[in-house]
């Protein structure tokens, strides 16, 4: 999705709502219910987003290899220009802004590094391969 802000690049004070839902579905399936709250505003002839980028992330728990879903926020805060974004967090192409790969790239930095199905989850026994949220180990824990 291509939104154009050159309706908005040459009238102080225009502003640009974006409220919409997306599909990143092509860039990759764990984002799912993608939803982007915003503005884009001309202040004195220097263009700012602010918007808010929400959706639900599905992976594998890292502990118990259940499948973990989680929502996920990112905020979007900066001035841009038409020819380049101040800083990596817009796709530009041509004047308009890619919002699906905008949002991907914000979305993918707010992965956390270890993804658990929940807090207090008990992970896998290392020798018998029980989920231990599930039943309790069937190792034979004797003396050594």
């Amino acid at each position: 999705m291509l939104i154009d802000v050159s309706k908005i690049k040459g009238s102080k004070g225009d502003v640009l709502l974006i409220d919409t839902a997306l599909d990143l579905s092509e860039l990759d399936p764990a984002f799912t219910d993608v939803k982007v709250e915003g503005k884009i505003k001309n202040i004195a002839g220097v263009l700012t987003i602010k918007a808010k980028i929400t959706c639900t992330f599905t992976s594998i728990c890292d502990r118990c290899m259940e499948e973990a879903s989680m929502p996920l926020e990112a905020k979007l805060d900066t001035i841009f220009d038409l020819n380049e974004a101040k800083d990596d967090s817009l796709t530009l192409e041509n004047g308009k802004i890619d919002l699906i790969r905008t949002a991907y790239d914000a979305l993918s930095l707010e992965v956390p590094m270890v993804i658990l199905c929940k807090e207090d989850c008990k992970g896998i026994c290392p020798d018998c391969g029980v989920n231990l949220n599930n039943e309790d180990c069937r190792c034979e824990k004797g003396e050594e």
